[in-house]
Order: C-alpha cells, then structure tokens, then sequence
C-alpha cells in the first residue's frame, strides 16, 4: 500500500472499523486525527438509534445525502467540543478561481468548532461509490473531492486570519464520506464479500483522490450484517470517511 498509511481493524462500541492514517509528529495533525476518529466513531454509535425494533424503523442518515449527515456530525461534534460547535458558520468566501466549478458558495462553511484549543473550521461532502467495481465511476466523487479542498479551504484561507478567538491556530478539515454500495442483486454474506475487498477499495479511492490531494485518514465502518440497508436491490455495507487535514493557520486570535 502507499507510504506511511497502515491498516489497522478496531473495535469500538462493538462497530467494527477499519483504520488507515498518514504518519506525522506536528501537533495540529494529532489534533485533527484525533478528532476526526473519534467523530467517525461517535456517528456510528449515534446512527444506531436509526436501527430501532421499538418503533420499527431502518433509516440510517448516511443513506441519504449531504443534508441528512448533519444529523450524525452536530451531535457527535458538540460533544466532543464541549459544545462550542457550529453549523452552517458564516463566512465571505472569494470564489472567483476560473474553471473550478461552485456547488455551495453563499459564503458559510459546514462547521466550526473548538477541539483541544485549536479552532477548527470543516467542509463535508457525501458520495456513493460501487465497492465491487475497480475504478471510481462516478466522477461527481472526485469533483467534490476537489470543490471542498482546493476551492472551498482554499479560499478560506484570508478570512480565516481575521478569526478572534484565542486559540492556537486555526486547522482546515474536509471530510468526504462516502456510503458504499453492491451491485444489483447482492448476496447474503454482503457484509464477508465487502470486507475482504475493503482494502482494494480504499486503495482505488486513495489514488483516485491522490489525482487533487492526498487523503491523510481513512477510514471504513463495517456495518453489523443485522443493519446493512437493502433498497432497490442494492446493499450499503459500509459508511467510508476520507479526510484532509491542512496545517493550521495563525489568526489574530492566536498572536501573543
């Protein structure tokens, strides 16, 4: 596999994951790593509320779109901050690079927050990918990818310098999850068959993204045979996350 990610398979709340994450010693990574783990691990558990035999229902928000995750990340992302979290934070935005196309620009960014005294400002993106195929095919993926990395925390960079909090910096973090899907008409050990070709997946994805920027972590729930969501003669075995993490910014907040 590429330099400096490893595997590594975790148990947590007993959801399965699978780990993969950049080597790196600065402190701002430790910080976003830290975060962004333990935010994927917090919207499992949280998203198992969605699988309820009290009232009969199967509606797991990562099924659906970009909208719906919020249900999953504000929770899970106010805990973690001790409640300084924000959604939809208002932000002026220059988006006036030429040939890179605009899918939100009204000037407010997914989310800020404050995690282990750094201010942390996030852009979400949410795709499908065909697990079973052995190229990324939906290329609205890698457009996304690139819309939230280099246009979206790309152009935030100026403002982000005006921020008056006293923090240490301020860290940029995008975070692209990608709900994983069969081919039509899967079998029964869906869950055996994704897990055994997760890592090619991840690898596919990793050099396909690697085209815009690097992934740093990535991660796979493996979601419980018991919850994989059937529709239209498809299965959605798994819930990946691929995340950039961009070394933090002084900001006017954090000069002595």
């Amino acid at each position: 596999f590429q330099v400096g990610m490893k595997f590594r398979h975790s148990i947590r709340n007993s959801q399965s994951f699978l780990f993969s994450a950049k080597e790196s010693d600065e402190a701002y990574y430790d910080v976003a790593y830290e975060l962004t783990k333990k935010l994927f691990i917090g919207m499992a558990k949280h998203a198992l509320a969605f699988n309820s035999t009290k009232y009969d229902i199967y509606e797991p928000p990562f099924v659906f779109r970009e909208r719906q995750l919020d249900t999953l990340i504000m929770p899970v992302l106010a805990s973690l901050c001790k409640g300084l979290a924000f959604a939809e934070y208002p932000m002026t935005r220059n988006c006036k690079k030429k040939g890179l196309e605009i899918e939100d620009s009204q000037g407010r960014i997914d989310y800020w927050c404050i995690y282990k005294d750094y201010s942390v400002v996030i852009e979400v993106k949410h795709s499908y990918d065909n697990f079973e195929t052995s190229c990324t095919n939906d290329e609205r993926l890698l457009q996304r990818w690139r819309t939230m990395n280099v246009v979206q925390l790309g152009n935030v960079k100026d403002e982000i310098k005006h921020f008056e909090e006293k923090t240490k910096g301020v860290i940029r973090l995008g975070l692209h999850f990608i709900t994983s899907h069969s081919s039509t008409n899967p079998s029964d050990n869906i869950r055996e068959t994704y897990i055994s070709q997760e890592r090619v997946m991840l690898d596919r994805l990793y050099k396909d993204l690697k085209t815009v920027a690097s992934p740093d972590f990535m991660s796979v729930w493996e979601i419980d045979k018991d919850m994989v969501y059937y529709n239209n003669d498809r299965a959605y075995p798994g819930l990946i996350v691929m995340a950039k993490f961009f070394k933090d910014i002084k900001h006017k907040g954090s000069e002595d």
